[in-house]
């Protein structure tokens, strides 16, 4: 009976994967904030995070919505491709922005999010972040198609 609660507690291939990929959509979503520090830096202010925290806090939702999107895109179908791969670190990055610039329309109001400077400045991070999702969702995929056929590998050999 214990074996049987150990079992079911013990976390699958894939859920394992999905909690990699949100830590890695964590990770590159932190960079990407670093990086954009200078415009996001001015975000993060306008929407009331505090400065010694703000870019990673704008990376935080990165960790979940990863998750997610890794297991419903990536891990749900038949096997990783390149091509879920990148739409993986696409909608992470979309989506996540999306959470921010709804935030932004909370805390200020959909009028302020149409004046014009503000549309330029959400379009220049949702781009920038869109290329920077596509990017980082090739290499976790080429380390999952690795680790998949060394499993499968390994299984057809313990069958044998």
């Amino acid at each position: 009976m214990d074996s049987a609660l150990h079992e079911n507690s013990r976390l699958t291939a894939p859920r394992r994967w999905s909690l990699y990929a949100g830590v890695y959509a964590f990770g590159c979503a932190a960079l990407t904030a670093l990086l954009l520090s200078d415009v996001l830096g001015l975000f993060a202010d306008v929407v009331g995070l505090p400065p010694a925290v703000g870019m990673p806090l704008l990376a935080t939702p990165a960790l979940v919505v990863g998750a997610l999107v890794w297991w419903a895109v990536v891990e749900r179908p038949d096997a990783p491709t390149y091509l879920r791969g990148a739409a993986f670190g696409l909608l992470t990055a979309l989506l996540t922005g999306a959470l921010w610039t709804a935030w932004f329309v909370v805390v200020w109001g959909l009028e302020m999010l149409a004046a014009g400077p503000v549309r330029l400045l959400v379009g220049f991070v949702l781009g920038a972040v869109a290329v920077a999702g596509v990017l980082v969702g090739l290499p976790i995929t080429y380390v999952r198609r690795r680790n998949r056929r060394a499993s499968d590998a390994a299984a057809t050999a313990n069958s044998l």
